[in-house]
């Protein structure tokens, strides 16, 4: 049998890392901040209790980490829709598009944010859950002042719409919450308060 090598020791660590992040980002959105504990998340990660603490020493650094998570792919979703070819309109359609498959495929993104605005949680865990929604807020703002411009987006104060659309989504990540079968709603229909 062979040792593994340092390169392989680090692939090993990256995958149980990504792991914890996904069982911990389902634990969070389903149970909240509060109520989560890190026997669940080691659980459904598939290792031991005490290894979650060599990778996150408390469970605020794990919550960080996993809302950081969520704010690289946020990242990633802006990037590719203002790569999308075509008008404003149809980047920021394609953004809400995504968003909304977000809400089908992994809910938890959103109901980790309602979770933590509901409950009593640390205040370093609704500092870092602040910084991501206020790069949300921006990104989505500067997209619906590019669609103002282009004429393709109704007019009035882009952060009330941008505001809008975000509580619609976040209300869609509740009502997921509360109605689990309950089918979301057309794309049109989420974006009928933007149309110009």
């Amino acid at each position: 049998m062979c040792p593994r090598s340092a390169e392989q020791f680090e692939q090993i660590k990256d995958e149980r890392r990504r792991a914890l992040l996904r069982a911990a980002r389902n634990v969070f959105g389903r149970k909240g901040f509060a109520a989560a504990k890190i026997s669940e998340v080691a659980a459904q990660a598939g290792i031991s209790h005490g290894l979650v603490y060599h990778y996150f020493p408390e469970k605020e650094s794990l919550f960080a980490a996993t809302v950081e998570a969520s704010a690289e792919g946020w990242e990633t979703l802006v990037t590719e829709a203002r790569a999308q070819a075509g008008t404003p309109w149809n980047r920021l359609e394609y953004m809400c598009r995504q968003m909304i498959a977000g809400l089908r495929e992994e809910p938890e993104h959103l109901l980790m944010t309602v979770h933590v605005y509901s409950e009593d949680a640390a205040p370093g865990v609704r500092d870092v859950l602040k910084r991501f929604r206020l790069q949300v807020l921006d990104d989505l703002q500067a997209m619906i002042e590019e669609g103002q411009r282009a004429g393709e987006v109704a007019k009035g104060s882009p952060a009330d719409l941008t505001r809008a659309l975000i509580a619609i989504i976040q209300g869609l990540a509740i009502n997921r919450l509360v109605e689990p079968g309950t089918a979301l709603p057309a794309l049109d229909v989420v974006l009928r308060i933007l149309k110009a």
